[in-house]
């Protein structure tokens, strides 16, 4: 299955791009840890979960860098409730894990999820159950409390994002293959609803926002373009009805993009998060309703995984550099770099009152 490939190919693309990234390290300007948090947020603490290449899965909580056990790879996803941490990630050949610890990063547990070689991608937490949206080596699922849910088996489909609504509908968003064609698509209590895509195009939904009765999704769609083949760009569905984002002129050497996480603030301003790509590198990213704003005016390559806005200003956490990089957070247009010497990955990022 495609499932195994994906898992070997992230393996040496990790390593490929590791060698690639300690012989020609850019250059950055960053601030001191405990002064540029501390300066920013007195009263918030900044949780993120990704990676390192020495470590595998960690998290950081502000600046303290915490393993996870069990020798996992990823950590992908983050929530907080009643001062415990939860997160889901996976382990390389292996099977996707929860972690739960305490704030302060002691008293780690691990449960591990079903399925083989699941990957745990968003988790969440509702009436006491904990719920993870992912993907196995057979297709697209979820878990509750460790146990498996199928959606779209035997065949190549994924979901991401995972969301409860306030009359428990149990929201799932990924994608699907058909005809060669990937469909973007949500499904709602295990039913699989398609999503608009550009004609001739593809499509991957990823991650999900509720607001009262609206139900905002995040992802990227791919259309037909006579000079570049195909030109991915980031939309947004809210109730089914599709917004596609600008990425920049194709003149100019915009050519590509890619979403990994979905904001929406108290106003429904609707924050899609990743990056943008021209003929040299890809430049983290982000959209407030669908305008594109580049971090650093493009000084620095890179990638936003995850976006918040605390107290009007906008946290980003990535890498600078892609896939591997330099594991970093920016409040607005400042950068934070939890390590120069160290090189992995980000995914999530929760910010919570201290």
């Amino acid at each position: 299955m495609i499932r195994l490939y994906e898992f070997v190919k992230k393996i040496l693309f990790f390593t490929f791009f590791s060698f690639l990234f300690f012989c020609s390290k850019e250059e950055s300007s960053s601030n001191e840890s405990d002064g540029f948090l501390n300066n920013n947020f007195n009263d918030k603490t900044i949780i993120v979960a990704g990676s390192t290449i020495n470590d595998g899965a960690v998290i950081w909580i502000n600046d303290k860098k915490i393993k996870l056990i069990g020798n996992a790879l990823e950590a992908t996803g983050l929530f907080y409730h009643d001062e415990k941490i939860y997160v889901t990630g996976w382990q390389y050949g292996g099977s996707g894990s929860v972690w739960s610890l305490n704030i302060d990063g002691s008293n780690q547990t691990q449960t591990k999820l079903e399925g083989k070689f699941s990957e745990g991608q968003r988790i969440i937490l509702h009436k006491g159950d904990i719920y993870v949206g992912g993907y196995f080596d057979q297709g697209s699922c979820y878990w509750r409390n460790g146990k498996k849910i199928n959606l779209t088996i035997n065949a190549d489909s994924m979901s991401w994002g995972i969301g409860i609504d306030s009359n428990d509908n149990i929201f799932n968003v990924g994608y699907y293959m058909k005809s060669h064609s990937l469909i973007p698509s949500f499904w709602k209590n295990n039913k699989r609803i398609n999503l608009s895509r550009p004609s001739h195009g593809d499509g991957e939904a990823k991650y999900i926002e509720i607001k009262g009765d609206k139900k905002i999704i995040a992802g990227t769609v791919m259309a037909p373009n006579n000079f570049l083949g195909y030109i991915t760009k980031p939309a947004h569905w809210i109730n089914g009805s599709r917004s596609t984002c600008n990425i920049g002129s194709i003149d100019e050497g915009w050519q590509n993009s890619e979403v990994y996480d979905l904001f929406v603030d108290n106003e429904e301003n609707i924050f899609i998060a990743g990056f943008s790509q021209d003929m040299d590198s890809e430049y983290p990213t982000y959209w407030k309703n669908c305008e594109k704003h580049v971090l650093q005016n493009g000084e620095v390559t890179g990638v936003i995984r995850s976006i918040k806005v605390i107290d009007g200003k906008v946290i980003s956490a990535g890498t600078q550099s892609y896939f591997p990089g330099i594991p970093c957070i920016w409040i607005d247009e400042e950068q934070y770099i939890y390590d120069e010497e160290s090189v992995g990955e980000v995914w999530d990022m929760l910010v919570i009152d201290k």
